[in-house]
């Protein structure tokens, strides 16, 4: 099928590097939002496509074209976005270096709409550790380096399992079933900004599901890789997926609608209740949020059993609950 990407976004983000302000804010991309939609979109900054990221070019607070982002680096296991990748091309005599920003420094304003923009004092630029564009680093050293230099502020924690791959790599990647036979591939992934987590994979299927050449949105859990070939396996049942909650793949549902987002969250955490790659730990960073290590309230909501179970599982009553309660937990 190997379904082309789609490089079209209209965002404005800026990055605050170095403890540096900066402001981001959206409009819908071709994912089939209204006008009113799309406003509403720039003003609370959710949920993207990576595709819609990919290949946006870049300024500087000045005007200056720096370049162009050309990848995200993802946790597939833990279903996290660590790194924008950046291409800053002649910039600064910088053409033949890449450089990743850490995903938790994005932050949200409602201003331009039509740009990314970098604000970053120059001399910090050309300091900040980057890699040669046909070389790609090893990322746990080379993200040390990124930590290091951009603080604790916008650093990741290393989780048990990590798994960083390209989202490039992922965009069209075959998927199989438990048989080993191939059943479809990746259209895309979406991506929280505001907490830096991955929301789900968007799947289309081959014919013999008979889904029309329409799009499904699975949890990343759902899909481990293949210990020898590194393909992709979903770790699903046919019957198990709703083919009524499948799409067009020409008209994308508007990702930040309140009502739909409630839809696709309940309709994820049944996925993930039946995946058999969704473990506890697994599960319990995925509801994690912000990665302070427990589940608030509100973080809670976002799985219906979790939600259910909260007040059982705040045996303390101050309204959050640790990794061990949750790990201890018998979830049926």
């Amino acid at each position: 099928m190997n379904t082309p990407f789609k490089r079209r976004l209209i965002v404005t983000m800026m990055i605050p590097m170095l403890g540096m302000p900066m402001a981001i804010s959206t409009l819908a991309a071709d994912n089939g939002e209204t006008a009113a939609n799309a406003t509403a979109t720039a003003k609370s900054f959710r949920h993207m496509r990576a595709t819609q990221l990919i290949g946006k070019n870049v300024e500087n607070a000045q005007g200056e074209n720096l370049g162009e982002i050309k990848d995200l680096i993802l946790d597939v296991n833990n279903e996290r976005v660590f790194y924008a990748v950046l291409e800053f091309g002649g910039f600064l005599g910088m053409g033949e270096k890449l450089f990743a920003y850490p995903i938790r420094a994005f932050k949200h304003s409602g201003d331009n709409t039509d740009k990314l923009v970098l604000n970053v004092d120059k001399d910090k630029l050309k300091a900040a550790p980057g890699f040669a564009r046909d070389h790609w680093p090893d990322w746990l050293t080379y993200g040390n380096e990124v930590n290091k230099y951009y603080g604790e502020t916008v650093k990741l924690k290393e989780m048990p399992n990590q798994n960083l791959r390209r989202a490039s790599d992922l965009i069209n990647k075959n998927v199989n079933d438990r048989a080993g036979k191939d059943m479809g591939e990746i259209d895309d992934i979406v991506v929280d900004m505001n907490s830096g987590k991955i929301h789900y994979a968007v799947l289309e299927f081959d014919q013999s599901w008979n889904l029309n050449d329409k799009l499904i949105s699975l949890p990343m859990r759902a899909l481990t890789y293949a210990a020898d070939k590194g393909d992709l396996i979903l770790n699903v049942d046919k019957a198990t997926i709703e083919t009524k909650r499948a799409f067009d793949k020409n008209r994308w549902p508007d990702l930040n609608d309140k009502n739909y987002m409630a839809d696709v969250d309940r309709y994820l955490s049944s996925i993930v209740s039946t995946a058999p790659s969704a473990t506890a730990e697994s599960r319990f960073n995925r509801i994690d949020g912000n990665g302070d290590g427990v589940i608030s309230k509100s973080e809670a909501k976002s799985d219906a059993s979790v939600k259910k179970a909260l007040k059982r599982l705040d045996k303390n009553h101050d309204g959050i609950v640790t990794r061990e309660d949750f790990l201890a937990y018998k979830w049926k």
